[in-house]
């Protein structure tokens, strides 16, 4: 009879939560689910505004209309903030968009939504899974401010410990370790090494330095794209940069220290006290990210990208191509209602519950969307 009982009030509870989604709003890649008619359009226009606006500021272009738009569920309250994208790929192609988001509306729409479409940006680019560090490391650049502080903080105190996960190893990750604390470590430093990169040579050659790790393996792509020997000169130089704050390595123009190789140089200022205007980095080449076969090249960096929108981004030999063991995405949720609500605390208890922004652990989506428009 218990049994029963929790079983009906586990029903009831999945009821409740969604039950308020009856307000719909559609856009061209968004149909949102709602509390309310107003939410559903601010979080779909939203989303299209950071769909066009995050590809500008990685790929120089704007996406062309998907096939079918992404189905967004939407769940607004003082709660752990945080979302989950699932998609597959196959033949090439990216299909099967589903997103749910879960917080404060402001949450929601300065944070969880940048980060979400984030991934739907990579996989439209690469067709194909990133490893976990890249992909969510790169995705919460486009968080809000004090989230990205948030992860700064974490590195920073598990840099000098045990918990640390060596640079390498980071890198050969393509699963979520099972222990929560390890994947908490896992985003952490995944953000910090994707900023870390960004800001050295810009968004583009962070792409183009994936393609050709897929390739060619890291040390290779290293050597190519940020003048580093191997992976352990790089993670040398970016551990001590963690571990003095993360100090800007552009000037205020946005140009590079000249010196922002040597880790000598690594002092300026915190992270906190940067400007918010996002930077943009047109001047970077996007040719090499181009090798996998997304129509991209006659649209790579001749294009320029547009002022950014609301701050600026503080910014083994393993192969990566074991990444694309599975056909379908599958990346864990970090403290996503969905799996894990302990591990952020919510904005009314030291800004928010902990949460994630990943796409969830579950990629079983099968259609025949891709990111390229069709008509119909």
């Amino acid at each position: 009879m218990l049994c029963t009982d929790a079983a009906w009030c586990r029903g009831m509870l999945v009821l409740f939560l969604f039950c308020g989604l009856g307000a719909k709003h559609v856009t061209p890649n968004f149909e949102v689910e709602a509390p309310t008619a107003d939410i559903a359009k601010q979080v779909a226009l939203t989303a299209e505004r950071c769909r066009e606006e995050l590809a500008m500021e990685w790929l120089g272009y704007t996406l062309p209309n998907w096939y079918k738009p992404c189905q967004v569920r939407v769940r607004v309250g003082q709660i752990g903030a945080g979302g989950a994208t699932t998609f597959s790929f196959g033949g090439g192609q990216v299909f099967g968009w589903d997103m749910t988001v879960q917080g404060s509306l402001e949450r929601i729409l300065d944070s969880v939504i940048p980060h979400e479409v984030s991934h739907t940006i990579f996989a439209c680019h690469f067709r194909r899974p990133l490893p976990r560090w890249a992909d969510e490391g790169a995705a919460t650049i486009a968080e809000e401010e004090s989230e990205r502080r948030r992860q700064q903080k974490l590195a920073e105190e598990v840099m000098p410990s045990k918990r640390r996960i060596p640079l390498r190893e980071l890198l050969s990750i393509t699963e979520y370790p099972k222990n929560m604390q390890h994947v908490l470590t896992l985003y952490a430093e995944g953000y910090l090494l994707a900023d870390f990169l960004v800001q050295k040579g810009g968004k583009s050659r962070f792409l183009a330095f994936m393609q050709d790790a897929h390739e060619s393996g890291w040390d290779a792509s290293l050597r190519k794209h940020y003048e580093e020997e191997s992976v352990e000169t790089l993670e040398s130089k970016w551990s001590q940069w963690v571990i003095a704050g993360s100090p800007s390595l552009r000037r205020p123009n946005g140009e590079l220290l000249a010196d922002a190789k040597s880790p000598s140089i690594i002092r300026s200022q915190n992270p906190e006290s940067k400007p918010s205007p996002r930077r943009s980095d047109n001047d970077v080449e996007l040719a090499s990210a181009t090798k996998t076969g997304h129509s991209v090249v006659p649209r790579s960096e001749s294009v320029v990208a547009p002022e950014a929108r609301r701050r600026e981004i503080p910014k083994t030999n393993v192969e990566v191509a074991a990444v694309e063991r599975a056909s379908h995405e599958s990346r864990l949720p970090r403290g996503s209602h969905l799996s894990h609500p302990e591990l952020r605390p919510s904005k009314s208890d030291d800004e928010g519950e902990p949460r994630d922004r990943s796409a969830g652990n579950a990629a079983t989506q099968i259609a025949t969307d891709d990111c390229t428009s069709q008509s119909h």
